[in-house]
């Protein structure tokens, strides 16, 4: 109890992922404001350095300084920008819906092809291990 040795606050000691376990995040972890990213992770606020928002604070990825993150960003302050999105042509819809078709049966038939082929190899190994016992045995 006196004067011993302190021992390393959990502040101090870091996750496998490098990051500090600290206590400081863990604050109001629940709460009902809570926002959480994609990685299912309690977001941290960040402030936006661009010219067209100056300071403005948003929320992200708490990994996304590590290069693993989910690209989850929301403004804080809850305004959104309204995004005009023009319309697209029919024509359009029916070439894509047609290409999507098309590589739809094209992975269909890549996918026949294969078992075709995984058959045949096992068919052959079978016959040549058979072959290759029998010229043994007859030796």
């Amino acid at each position: 109890m006196g004067g011993g040795e302190k021992s390393q606050s959990s502040s101090s000691r870091n996750n496998s992922a490098g990051r500090p376990y600290g206590n400081k995040g863990m604050r109001n972890r629940g709460g009902k404001n809570a926002v959480f990213c994609n990685c299912g992770l309690r977001t941290v606020m960040k402030h936006s350095t661009t010219a067209e928002n100056p300071g403005r604070p948003f929320y992200g990825c708490p990994n996304y300084e590590y290069g693993i993150h989910c690209n989850f960003f929301r403004w804080a302050d809850g305004c959104e920008e309204q995004v005009s999105a023009a319309p697209i042509p029919l024509e359009v819809l029916h070439e894509l819906s047609w290409r999507m078709t098309s590589l739809e049966s094209d992975v269909k038939t890549v996918k026949m092809m294969t078992m075709v082929l995984l058959a045949f190899v096992v068919t052959f190994g079978v016959c040549l291990g058979f072959s290759l016992l029998g010229f043994i045995f007859n030796k």
